[in-house]
């Protein structure tokens, strides 16, 4: 199973630069680098509390964001294909493949808001996503009952980009939740549910 998910991690590697040779005369490419840090604290905490609970556990990504020239009333499709490396506490590699919904210009400002879709993959099952029940001494997390997550989950992203300068084709920043799922037991037994959580830093540019 690991050789497997090896393979098609090196697949979607060296797939990158032939993707992005084909569609780059079509529309403009944004790519993005991107760094987190993993945290304990569930999604919806995070993001209506802004609570957040570190563990020294990080990831840096790559990846190829391409703008579909689709609209959905305002509502702007994407797609994106990432490929991370874990350091810390968790050493592993991870691709992910999503399907992106944008909402540019927020208030006339030069910043948009985006929710992302997709699947994630990694090249073992992360340490941080599995627990057993009680007292871990790797990452100081007593859990009351053990959780046990998979190579493969439901990948989710929620994003706000802001554009430094008017230029289009200028860098911009962001913040990003990086966020692995089982989805309700779909993917991994629901109760209780795996998956990570990685708030995130980064900039994309056009090219």
């Amino acid at each position: 199973m690991k050789t497997k998910i090896l393979n098609i991690l090196f697949f979607i590697i060296l797939s990158i630069p032939t993707f992005a040779e084909t569609i780059r005369d079509k529309k403009k490419l944004n790519l993005l680098v991107y760094g987190g840090r993993y945290t304990t604290t569930d999604l919806l905490p995070i993001l209506f509390r802004q609570r957040t609970d570190y563990k020294d556990s990080n990831i840096g990504v790559i990846g190829i964001n391409y703008p579909l020239n689709y609209k959905v009333r305002f509502v702007d499709i994407e797609s994106e294909a990432l490929v991370g490396k874990h350091f810390g506490i968790m050493n592993h590699w991870e691709a992910d493949g999503l399907m992106i919904a944008r909402l540019s210009n927020l208030f006339g400002l030069p910043m948009s808001f985006a929710f992302g879709e997709g699947l994630s993959i990694t090249s073992q099952n992360p340490i941080l996503e599995n627990q057993k029940k009680g007292f871990n001494f790797k990452n100081g997390m007593l859990e009351k009952q053990g959780i046990e997550s998979r190579n493969i989950l439901n990948y989710l992203m929620v994003e706000a980009d802001y554009r430094v300068w008017d230029d289009p084709s200028n860098p911009r920043i962001f913040m990003r939740i990086h966020h692995r799922s089982g989805v309700f037991g779909f993917y991994c037994p629901p109760d209780p549910a795996c998956g990570s959580n990685f708030i995130s830093y980064g900039f994309k540019m056009s090219y």
